[in-house]
C-alpha cells in the first residue's frame, strides 16, 4: 500500500513509500484512509519541534478519515462499510485525562493516517458525520473537537459572547459552532480579506489586529465595555495578557494554542479581580467527540476547508500551512 515515512526531522525526509497491508487482530478496525488534514502539530513533527519525543521512522499526520474494511474478533462498534474518522487521545474514551494515556495518539508517537490501510482500536475510531464527506470528515478530530471542548468547558449559551483570535481550523470551529449555540462572535485576523469571510461564516464584529495592535480595548467596546464572556485563546504568550484585558468578569479563557510562544507574562492582580477561570486544553475523550458529531449533524456544519492537496502532494500541503495563508483546513485528498 502507498505510504509516507519521515525517516528524519526535517520536511526533506518525508519519503513516499510501500507498506505491508496490515490485517485487524481482536478489538481492531481496518480502516481504508481516503482522506487526511493537517494541523499545526504535524508541521511541529516533521520539522523536528515537536514537544514530545518520538521514534522514526514514523507515518505522519493526526487526522483522518476513511471507511472500515474489515473489523477484529470481538469488535462490536464498527462494521465494513462504515463511514469513520480517527481521534487524536486514542486511549481517552471518557472522564479526566490520565497520564498513562498520554503519547498513544496518530501522527507522533504513534503512526498517523498517511497510509492506505491502518488498524485502529476500536475505540481510537469515531463515527463520522452522515452529511460530511471524507474530506470534511477529516478536518473533525483535533481541530473541531478543541473548538468543541473550549465551549463546552467556558459552558457557552445563548446571548454571551466569545473572542476568537485567528482564522485557522480550530478559530473557525469555533465561530461556527459558537453561532449555532446563539452566542455573539468576535474575530481577529491580520487579513481583512480572512476577516470578510468571517463575517459570511457568522462573525458579528471583526478587528484588524494589524491596524489595531491594541484591539483589547475595541473588544470591549463591542461588547458594551463588558468584555466577553469567552475567549479561544490560540495564540499563546503573545496574545494572553489582551486576552486577560478583554474578558468581562467572571469570563473563561481556554488556551490552545501556543504558536506565539509558550512563556506568559500577565497581571495576576487581573487575573484574580475579575475572577477569570484560564484552562489549557487539549482536544477531549471520545464522549465529547460523539456529542459533538451530533451537534454538527443537527446544526449541518460544514467544516471550512482552504485547500485540497492531492496524496503525493504532502509536502506541498505542508509548506503551505507553514506559510500561515490558509483560511481554516488543509485537506489530502487520497483519490487525487
Amino acid at each position: 500500500m502507498r505510504a509516507y515515512q519521515l525517516t528524519a526531522f526535517g520536511l526533506d525526509h518525508l519519503q513516499r513509500t510501500e507498506l505491508p497491508d496490515p490485517q485487524p487482530g481482536p478489538g481492531q478496525v481496518l480502516v481504508k484512509l481516503q482522506a487526511a488534514s493537517l494541523n499545526y502539530r504535524d508541521l511541529l513533527l516533521a520539522r523536528g519541534d515537536l514537544y514530545r519525543s518520538v521514534e522514526l521512522p514514523l507515518v505522519p499526520v493526526s487526522d483522518g478519515a476513511g471507511t472500515v474494511v474489515a473489523i477484529g474478533p470481538g469488535v462490536q462498534r464498527f462494521k465494513p462499510g462504515d463511514h469513520v474518522t480517527t481521534l487524536y487521545k486514542a486511549r481517552w474514551v471518557a472522564g479526566a485525562m490520565r497520564p498513562e494515556w498520554v503519547g498513544a495518539e496518530p501522527g507522533g508517537p504513534d503512526h498517523g493516517v498517511m497510509r492506505e490501510l491502518a488498524c485502529f482500536d476500536a475505540y481510537a475510531l469515531a463515527r463520522a458525520p452522515a452529511h460530511l464527506d471524507h474530506r470534511q470528515a477529516a478536518t473533525l478530530p483535533i481541530a473541531a473537537l478543541t473548538a468543541w471542548q473550549a465551549l463546552e468547558l467556558a459552558r457557552l449559551t445563548s446571548g454571551q459572547s466569545v473572542l476568537i483570535l485567528g482564522t485557522g481550523g480550530v478559530s473557525l470551529f469555533a465561530l461556527q459552532l459558537a453561532k449555532l449555540r446563539g452566542a455573539k462572535a468576535i474575530v481577529l485576523s491580520s487579513s481583512d480579506d480572512k476577516l470578510a469571510r468571517s463575517r459570511a461564516l457568522g462573525a458579528d464584529v471583526v478587528i484588524n489586529y494589524r491596524k489595531h495592535p491594541q484591539w483589547s480595548p475595541l473588544v470591549r467596546e463591542a461588547t458594551g465595555g463588558a468584555g466577553v464572556d469567552v475567549v479561544v485563546e490560540t495564540v499563546g504568550a503573545a496574545t494572553l495578557p489582551q486576552s486577560i484585558d478583554a474578558a468581562a468578569m467572571h469570563g473563561f479563557i481556554g488556551v490552545v494554542g501556543f504558536m506565539g510562544g509558550d512563556d506568559a507574562q500577565i497581571r495576576l492582580t487581573q487575573a484574580i479581580l475579575k475572577r477569570l477561570r484560564i484552562e489549557g486544553l487539549s482536544v477531549a475523550p471520545l464522549e465529547q467527540h460523539e456529542r459533538m458529531v451530533a451537534a454538527v449533524e443537527l446544526g449541518q456544519l460544514q467544516p471550512v476547508i482552504d485547500r485540497v492537496y492531492g496524496f503525493d502532494q504532502l509536502r506541498e500541503a505542508l509548506d503551505f500551512m507553514a506559510s500561515g495563508q490558509h483560511f481554516g483546513k488543509i485537506v489530502i485528498d487520497f483519490d487525487r
